[in-house]
């Protein structure tokens, strides 16, 4: 841990506890005289922000620590090091055996993996970032032509691909909770229980068996759906500066279509990007597991319109309520999602013994729990309004299922804006609910 993040946790710990003490004068003074003071609710609020605050930095210095990281080891794989100082002959194999079996859209067997061809074309990719293909020499040129798609782009090396993958699955929420699956082709199609089997019931040994109902099998499609990033820099930088340009690509690739496709997993109408599982909110229901059509995601509403209901009420109750509608198979590996304003409110309530339901982590390596199960934040959820859904709990391992398409490929474009080169990056993602009985959601409704 770095100083800076031990120097936050700090201020956290320090931040928390005025809290608490700010908080539970505002529990008191409601619970006696119905009322707080304005000075006072100001104080708790100041304290609440202050604590969103500093877990917004934590993050943000523990994603910098975690990207530098990347950056060196990146860096010597790029020169061809192991961890040892030595080249790493099975590393490069096996990203030429994805590179190829990207290029040609099926897997290719080890005695069809050319090494040193994927070096070589490496190196022209570098080549070609910085120059564009037409003032490059023929030996690059033919170098070049072995990644060349119909569109003119050229596919990205395996190592940068893999450097983008690996920074969206650190940073993305929804990718580190969700399963996720690489596939070859345009969709992935999952088979679903649309209607449950019948039991026969207990029979004796040589008593009859009449027949029972068949369980119905339809299936259940998830396409992957073209998002594209756009970075871009001078000729000049490209040509003087002496800066690692794949690293630099990647990262920025990395950085834009996160936020492109995490609001896609959350919000996403499924209509040229990924179906998120709050656009199920919309036909979400009350109706128990047993009872509920398959497509349709169970719901539990706090009691109040926008909000929770007051201290001394059971504020949390449906939080309580929310967990235990989860079946116990789906628990484990189970976590709480929300937005940080959300959470900030969560924050502030108190069950009958003076105690907090949300604990904090005072650590800054791990996540703060609510009712004993994780707090994930997921900035694209809503905020709490009048009928809003904006908690969700859930094993998004189970129920949650985002689909990539192999392959990230980059056309390089010096004329549409110059003086800057514009580096148009395509890559393809999926995503939708495939368990509506490992999700819920809490809507701040009265019903």
């Amino acid at each position: 841990m770095s100083v800076d993040v031990k120097e936050l946790v700090g201020d956290l710990n320090k931040a928390f506890n005025e809290f608490r003490e700010a908080n539970d004068q505002r529990i008191k003074a409601l619970e006696q005289k119905g009322s707080v003071d304005p000075v006072l609710q100001e104080k708790v609020d100041k304290a609440n922000n202050a604590i969103t605050d500093i877990e917004s930095k934590i993050e943000e210095a523990k994603r910098e620590n975690q990207e530098r990281i990347d950056n060196l080891e990146a860096d010597m794989k790029q020169k061809g090091l192991g961890a040892n100082g030595r080249p790493s002959d099975v590393d490069m194999h096996n990203e030429a055996k994805q590179f190829f079996s990207t290029m040609y859209d099926k897997p290719v067997e080890d005695s069809q993996v050319d090494v040193e061809t994927y070096k070589n074309y490496k190196q022209a990719f570098n080549y070609y970032l910085r120059r564009g293909d037409k003032s490059l020499n023929n030996d690059i040129k033919n170098s070049l032509s072995v990644g060349s798609d119909p569109d003119g782009g050229q596919w990205v090396p395996a190592s940068t691909a893999n450097r983008v993958i690996t920074r969206l699955f650190e940073t993305s929420p929804v990718r580190q909770l969700a399963d996720v699956m690489t596939i070859g082709t345009d969709r992935l199609e999952i088979p679903k229980d649309v209607d449950e089997a019948t039991s026969g019931g207990w029979v004796g040994e040589t008593q009859s068996r009449s027949t029972t109902a068949t369980p119905k099998v339809g299936l259940h499609e998830i396409p992957v759906h073209e998002q594209y990033a756009q970075p871009q820099t001078t000729q000049k930088m490209l040509d003087d500066a002496q800066f690692d340009i794949d690293g630099w690509l990647s990262n920025k690739i990395a950085n834009i279509l996160l936020r492109t496709e995490n609001a896609g997993f959350v919000n996403g109408n499924g209509v040229m990007k990924p179906r998120g599982f709050l656009n199920y909110s919309s036909s979400a229901t009350t109706s128990e597991d047993a009872s509920r059509a398959w497509g349709k995601l169970q719901y539990v509403f706090t009691g109040k319109d926008g909000g929770f209901k007051a201290a001394g009420s059971g504020p949390a109750d449906c939080l309580i309520q929310l967990q235990q509608k989860l079946k116990s198979q789906y628990r484990q590996g189970a976590v709480f999602t929300m937005n940080r304003f959300t959470k900030a409110t969560i924050r502030t309530l108190k069950n009958s013994n003076d105690d907090y339901y949300l604990i904090p982590d005072l650590s800054g390596n791990g996540r703060d729990t609510l009712l004993g199960f994780p707090v994930v934040e997921f900035d694209d959820m809503p905020d709490i309004a009048s009928k809003s859904f904006s908690v969700a709990f859930g094993n998004f391992g189970e129920g949650y299922q985002i689909v990539d398409r192999i392959g990230i490929r980059v056309l390089r474009d010096p004329f549409t804006n110059k003086p800057y080169v514009k580096f148009y990056t395509t890559k393809r993602v999926g995503g939708d609910v495939v368990n509506f009985d490992a999700l819920k959601l809490l809507r701040f409704y009265t019903a």
